[in-house]
């Protein structure tokens, strides 16, 4: 196994995950393949709908109901070299619960659907602490919980420890639900979105912390964004999903320098340029991403894309090789990456 393999801690192979709903099945994902690396940092992106969050809800077993797991392996290996299959476990088992928060945390897109709302945030941050760091008194319970939300920069984070989340805005929710992903020093981190609601500033502080347990801990991250800036800023790696599936996966630099699909492409031309002005041309993705229940017979991107063939009209492209780490689902990636504009 090469020393690329070795660093790899959770790995996704063909994933596919079915919704049921209404006596329909939404395919939300197929075929989704990737791999996360210790101390590196996974950014997933693509357009809200994509299937990025039903991806990280794949990992730790938290899909709805009324989903499956169709196919496909979720992997996870611990440092001492054990492999867990994560999709062959009892969802609400002993071993699942006691992976979730220890070893991979999550951190939600939305704190308020996330935290209880009958309990204190300081009683919630406790809650994961008692459960993976058993054994310490309730006054160092405490002051870690005080710890993890004064390191967010909540401000008298003694007395916001004390309060409810409806006591708290929208940008200090947040920061506490990343309190609460981080305060066990995970292995693996699911960032959902992570600073939404956050400014600018405080953003950078968040990416900062992140920043800090990758370094520190060796923490593999998984970042879902829709925000091409913050994929620039954070990643090493990028996965573009569109209609649930990786249709770009390579190094951050080639990505960003010399993009093989077309969508990836298309998002990069739709967001501003600093320092080029006010006069540059930004040029929105044209139609709207299909039905997911009345699906193209080929490639999903296909009705929206400037390089479509007929034969893409036919079938679904397979992974093409640009290089070693970078490929791309599409037929005429190289037609896409001599194309200058």
């Amino acid at each position: 196994m090469s020393e690329s393999q070795n660093n790899v801690v959770l790995s996704v192979k063909d994933l596919h995950v079915y919704f049921y709903t209404n006596q329909r099945c939404n395919k939300v994902l197929r075929g989704v393949s990737f791999d996360v690396k210790r101390g590196r940092t996974l950014c997933i992106v693509g357009e809200s709908g994509c299937g990025k969050s039903v991806t990280a809800n794949s990992i730790l077993r938290l899909l709805p109901e009324l989903s499956r797991i169709e196919e496909g392996s979720i992997t996870y290996y611990k440092e001492d070299g054990t492999e867990i299959r994560l999709d062959q476990l009892e969802k609400n088992g002993k071993e699942m619960r006691a992976i979730r928060g220890q070893d991979i945390a999550i951190i939600f897109q939305d704190p308020m659907t996330a935290l209880n709302p009958v309990f204190t945030v300081g009683y919630q941050i406790e809650e994961m602490l008692r459960q993976h760091k058993p054994g310490l008194s309730k006054e160092q319970y405490k002051k870690e919980a005080i710890e993890d939300l004064a390191d967010m920069g909540i401000p008298a984070p003694d007395i916001r420890y004390g309060e409810y989340p409806h006591q708290f805005s929208g940008g200090m929710r947040q920061r506490s639900m990343i309190a609460m992903g981080m305060s066990c020093d995970p292995k693996i981190l699911l960032a959902d979105e992570p600073t939404t609601a956050l400014d600018v500033t405080i953003s950078a502080q968040i990416f900062d912390l992140m920043n800090d347990l990758k370094r520190e801990h060796d923490t593999a991250i998984m970042m879902i964004t829709h925000n091409m800036g913050v994929v620039a800023e954070m990643a090493d790696e990028v996965a573009v999903m569109y209609m649930g599936n990786i249709v770009e996966y390579g190094p951050v630099e080639d990505i960003f320098t010399n993009p093989a699909h077309p969508y990836t492409k298309a998002l990069l031309r739709s967001i501003p340029v600093l320092g080029k002005g006010k006069n540059q041309q930004l040029e929105p993705i044209r139609g709207s991403t299909p039905d997911p229940f009345n699906r193209p017979k080929g490639c999903q991107f296909c009705p929206r894309c400037d390089y479509a063939c007929p034969r893409c009209e036919e079938e679904m492209p397979g992974e093409e090789w640009v290089k070693e780490g970078h490929y791309t689902r599409c037929f005429n990636y190289r037609e896409v990456m001599a194309d200058g504009k």
